[in-house]
């Protein structure tokens, strides 16, 4: 239960990145957020902009829009901004600019999200710019703290290590300069304590540390990984100073960041930097730019550990200039809103209030239009928060009960992934599959980082997957192998291991670093997916079309990214890029695309059971997901976990069921259609439900189907509830 004085649920918009909103339009605009029952607005504190010269700082604008927002009742969020770096500020420091990989020093520009220039700023390890940042810091906290509509400080819009290069590549990726090139020193010598350990593990021959040389390119593997991590740290420290910096000097409110999720593609780890499990860690409350689906939220509510979470930036209403924004009604923020809740979101912030005349991102993004007038959306976001305001006190203090299904997460193995492809999609598509399938399979997930796992901080996962394991320490790998033995249930996918992160070495027996050992499971051989001969299969001849069998005999054609494997039963699931035939003693054979060589198998281990996958099944999914499905059903059964409060759909993917409870006593459901047609939905539990928008109710007689209509979405209050 939270305190009278904490974070409340909070409702209302981005408003002042300047210049614009030009100060004609602040009054009206602040007016017109207080008639739509808005109590929050974040307005942007920029380098650049309010920090004109070396000791003259610039607040007026912000002074009048903080008073604006007192007189109207809206609570403010100062976002700090530091990637718009002074024009003074290379002048005192000409090293701090950021040096990427090809050598290119990146000169201060201006970018369509950061009109006033000095974009990305400097070097995160220059210690004259980091003086300069904390002196910045502290004379924005100590001039707008006593202000009494300031609510939260929120001290990174969205980290990123890089300039906008978020597609990575090798060559463009960020910083070479010689700080980090010292720090980077430092930060090895402290991980591996002598030059001799750090010889054994990189394959180098190094006399003294002043030798070593950053990693230019990803083939030896390692070094690219620990160049990667400690860039990620740095990051890490970056946050941590500013969050303790603002906490010291007020005390009285809470400090968080907001970050784009690093969920495997889009905002890399490789070159953003950006790991949202330590950035949460000091916040008071988490929070993150997003729209509803499966990835993002789970990613968010998963890294902050319990902490309240925020969507402080929602892009529902994204466009730019060519590609101006939808037309959004009421339903379209019921269906990209309250999914968010069911996982734990506790308000929405709108980017932005009104929309931006400057730039490739005007004239889109708006609340309102150009001229200040309402737009469909204004209405809906009216009805939307009036409708759900009454009942935020009790969804503040309801949660999702906590997941049972854990998907593992590496930022090590994230970075050994793009090292072999070069890429973070391949990894992704395969993550993406499990998740999806989970989700339209309307089972909730969390997310297991590297240190969660080597923690042993699993309580209550019961069935733990992880795609694409091929990176694994052995602290992860003793630890996994203990969470098994005490009853847990593992999926885990070629080539568990194959590669020792601790020694930097492959491991000559696969799964590696002593868990074929420990557990009696091998992978006799293995070879990719393009090399099987597939017409030799009779896994591929019971899938494949009678039209595909007549040419791959006719052509001899063998091999391809995916191929089937031939489930108990009949079923088929179907196998991605990795192969490998498994063996071990008491195996039991799960699945075949050879006869007599089981490349899917499970064995008891402990109190606990592995199955184990001789390829990648998330990405198989994208071929045909049924077979996936059957296996994640049957793993759900085996660990024990049970549905939401027994509810049933007719289909996967026909409906997604959520469940907010507080005490361990459900207080809503929250149910979302996302088909065009009526869905049956079963709830076995005696009661009536209430929907807070649709005012629909249904009384509940156990095992009786009630009818979802078409694109619905709602919050239903619980009532009289009782289990049967």
């Amino acid at each position: 239960m939270r305190d009278e004085g904490s974070p409340p649920f909070i409702f209302g918009a981005q408003y002042y990145r300047a210049p614009t909103p030009e100060p004609e339009c602040w009054a009206p605009d602040f007016k017109r957020m207080h008639e739509l029952g808005f109590n929050m607005v974040k307005l942007w504190v920029q380098w650049r902009w309010s920090h004109r010269q070396n000791d003259h700082f610039v607040f007026a604008d912000l002074d009048t829009l903080m008073n604006l927002a007192q007189e109207n009742d809206l609570a403010v969020t100062l976002n700090v901004i530091f990637d718009v770096s002074p024009t003074w500020l290379f002048a005192k420091y000409p090293d701090a600019r950021q040096v990427l990989n090809n050598g290119r020093v990146i000169e201060p520009y201006e970018v369509g999200h950061r009109q006033v220039g000095g974009h990305p700023g400097p070097c995160y390890n220059h210690p004259g710019s980091l003086i300069e940042r904390q002196k910045f810091l502290e004379a924005v906290v100590a001039h707008f703290k006593g202000h009494p509509a300031l609510a939260m400080w929120d001290i990174w819009n969205e980290p990123e290590l890089c300039f906008p290069q978020r597609e990575t590549k090798i060559d463009t990726l960020a910083c070479y300069c010689p700080n980090c090139q010292k720090e980077f020193k430092n930060w090895l010598e402290r991980k591996y304590t002598s030059i001799q350990k750090l010889n054994q593990v990189w394959g180098r021959c190094y006399e003294d540390w002043s030798e070593v040389e950053p990693p230019r390119s990803s083939g030896t593997i390692i070094d690219f990984v620990d160049w990667r991590e400690f860039h990620t740290d740095t990051m890490t420290q970056e946050a941590d100073w500013r969050i303790n910096l603002v906490k010291s000097a007020d005390p009285g409110r809470p400090v968080y960041l907001h970050v784009v999720p690093n969920a495997w593609s889009g905002w890399s780890i490789v070159s953003c930097c950006s790991d949202d499990f330590a950035l949460a860690e000091k916040c008071d409350v988490f929070a993150a730019t997003m729209n509803s689906g499966p990835v993002l939220t789970p990613q968010v509510v998963s890294a902050a550990r319990g902490k309240l979470c925020y969507n402080v930036e929602s892009h529902i209403n994204f466009g730019s200039t060519s590609l101006h924004q939808r037309i959004l009604s009421l339903s379209d923020l019921l269906a990209d809103f309250i999914p968010q809740i069911a996982i734990g979101i506790k308000g929405f912030l709108f980017w932005q209030y009104r929309p931006e005349v400057l730039g490739v991102e005007s004239p889109a993004w708006g609340l309102v239009a150009l001229d200040g007038s309402d737009r469909p959306v204004t209405q809906a976001a009216e009805t939307f928060w009036k409708t759900l305001k009454p009942f935020t006190g009790d969804l503040l203090h309801c949660s999702p009960a906590l997941a049972e299904v854990g998907i593992w997460k590496s930022r090590k193995n994230e970075i050994f992934q793009f090292a072999i492809h070069q890429n973070t999609t391949h990894l992704s598509e395969n993550m993406d599959g499990y998740i999806r399938t989970l989700w339209e399979s309307n089972i909730p997930y969390r997310i297991i980082n590297s240190a969660i796992l080597e923690e042993g901080a699993l309580d209550g996962v019961k069935l733990l997957i992880m795609p694409s394991c091929y990176y694994v320490t052995e602290s992860e790998a003793r630890a996994l192998d203990h969470w098994v033995r005490q009853g847990g249930v593992l999926l885990a996918e070629a080539h568990l291991a194959g590669y020792n992160a601790t020694t930097g070495r492959h491991s000559r027996v696969i799964p590696g670093c002593g868990l074929s050992e420990a557990w009696g499971i091998r992978e006799a051989d293995s070879t990719s997916s393009y090399h099987l001969k597939l017409e030799k299969s009779e896994a591929f001849r019971a899938a494949a079309s009678e039209d595909v069998r007549k040419a791959l005999a006719s052509s001899g054609t063998s091999g391809g990214q995916f191929f089937p494997i031939q489930l108990p039963g009949g079923m088929v699931a179907w196998g991605a890029d990795r192969y490998a035939r498994l063996e071990g003693d008491a195996l039991r054979p799960e699945g075949y695309f050879e006869p007599g060589f089981p490349c899917l198998a499970s064995k008891a281990v402990g109190k606990g059971f592995v199955f184990y996958c001789g390829s990648e099944l998330g990405k198989g999914a994208s071929r045909d997901g049924q077979g996936l499905a059957e296996i994640l059903l049957r793993l759900e059964k085996r660990s024990g976990i049970h549905p939401i409060l027994s509810a049933r759909i007719a289909k996967p993917g026909a409906l997604q069921v959520g469940l907010l409870q507080a005490d361990n006593h459900p207080c809503f459901i929250i149910i979302h259609n996302p088909t065009d047609m009526n869905q049956p939905l079963v709830l076995d539990w005696v009661g009536k439900i209430k929907g807070i928008f649709s005012q629909k109710e249904w009384l509940l007689e156990g095992s009786n189907s009630i009818i979802i209509p078409a694109g619905m979405t709602d919050i239903f209050r619980i009532e009289d509830y009782k289990a049967t």
